[in-house]
């Protein structure tokens, strides 16, 4: 292949998308066909300001045509957030080719699979997201209770549509779909309630039948390995609560489905292991994740179980000095490193002179990042020599 087919190729198929937080702790949608219209799912957690246990709660509720969301639709929801990473976060409207999203999630695109894209997008933009002291709102620092829609202003071309186009301006390539994302999904990106992921990775994982759980449990991994090595949940938490399993299936049930996505992902080498145990009657599962010691074969440290409320980056910032901070951040920018949204943000901090640590978090976020890109390669470049 060219150096211009490669180029061509990257601008086809994106390296790198971003996955909003709040949507990956809570299941979108029944993870099996069910033939009712709501969802219903309540996680129990401490609030760190109250000094007591909370009930978050996230409730969905379809259309009476489409119903609710199923697991192809978050593959399509995610391709959707791809693509407005592509741009940049420049707009909220989204306009875009049903090929490219095709190909950002790994579909291969034909009339097939055109229609199946045009009923997943009907099928979230026609459900209700009710979230009940559950969204995070990363601006203000606080959860809060929203009702809102993912999208809105959804506009898919018609074949007639198309070939009218065609006709009119003579051209064959044209980018007649778009949706508008709801203000507070927006407000959450702007917020920098996101985080990369592979979507290479990702569509590796997606490949072959049956991939819905391994799908989900990738994404929520992903989230609580930028903290930790090591993450830990409570067993029926994660398989009813984020994975959408049936709230009817048994510990061992849940095992069997959770053993056959955690096996996958270690196959596609984006997890080392997992193992189950039995904490004051609760069952809970580990999940280390696959690391640079892992693949130069290296012994590792058995799983330590941390805190799922336990903030790293904060612990991280305190430990440095302002000045290590700010130098960090200038060699960080002048390398480049991040996105054009993030960069813009941490320019726009660093010219009012806001501290770090006063900052939003996406501009602590995109410092620890850099501060562990750094490191990760020191670590390489020694294992080298």
């Amino acid at each position: 292949m060219t150096e211009e087919n490669n180029r061509n190729e990257g601008n086809v198929v994106p390296l790198y998308g971003k996955d909003e937080m709040n949507l990956v702790e809570f299941p979108f949608g029944p993870i099996t066909a069910t033939g009712v219209k709501t969802l219903e799912v309540e996680h129990q957690a401490f609030d760190r300001v109250l000094k007591r246990e909370v009930t978050r709660q996230l409730i969905m509720t379809g259309s009476d045509k489409w119903g609710l969301p199923r697991p192809i639709d978050d593959q399509v929801l995610l391709g959707l957030k791809t693509l407005t990473h592509e741009t940049g976060f420049a707009s909220p409207q989204i306009v875009f080719s049903r090929y490219q999203l095709c190909r950002a999630i790994g579909w291969e695109p034909d009339g097939r699979t055109y229609r199946r894209l045009e009923q997943s997008i009907d099928r979230i933009a026609g459900t209700t997201f009710k979230f009940k002291d559950a969204w995070w709102d990363n601006g203000e620092k606080e959860y809060k209770s929203k009702t809102f829609h993912l999208i809105t202003d959804v506009e898919i071309c018609s074949r007639d549509q198309l070939d009218r186009s065609r006709i009119a301006t003579g051209r064959t390539e044209q980018q007649l779909c778009s949706v508008r994302w709801g203000e507070a999904i927006w407000k959450s990106f702007q917020d920098g309630f996101i985080r990369t992921l592979d979507m290479r990775m990702f569509r590796r994982i997606a490949q072959g039948r049956r991939r819905e759980v391994p799908l989900r449990l990738y994404r929520i991994l992903d989230k609580r390995f930028w903290h930790a090595p090591v993450a830990r949940f409570n067993l029926s938490r994660l398989c009813i609560g984020t994975l959408g399993l049936s709230p009817t299936y048994s510990p061992s049930q849940m095992k069997r489905v959770l053993d056959r996505a955690a096996a996958w992902l270690v196959e596609c080498g984006c997890l080392h292991d997992y193992r189950y145990a039995t904490e004051r009657s609760v069952d809970v599962v580990y999940f280390r994740e696959k690391s640079v010691a892992d693949v130069a074969k290296k012994p590792s440290a058995p799983p330590i179980a941390l805190p799922e409320t336990c903030d790293t980056l904060k612990q991280w910032l305190v430990s440095q000095t302002e000045g290590e901070l700010w130098s960090l951040e200038s060699v960080a920018l002048e390398a480049g490193f991040g996105s054009e949204l993030e960069r813009t943000i941490v320019v726009a901090e660093r010219a009012k002179e806001v501290p770090l640590l006063a900052g939003r978090r996406i501009r602590q976020e995109y410092v620890r990042r850099y501060a562990e890109r750094q490191r990760l390669a020191q670590r390489n470049a020694a294992g080298a020599g």
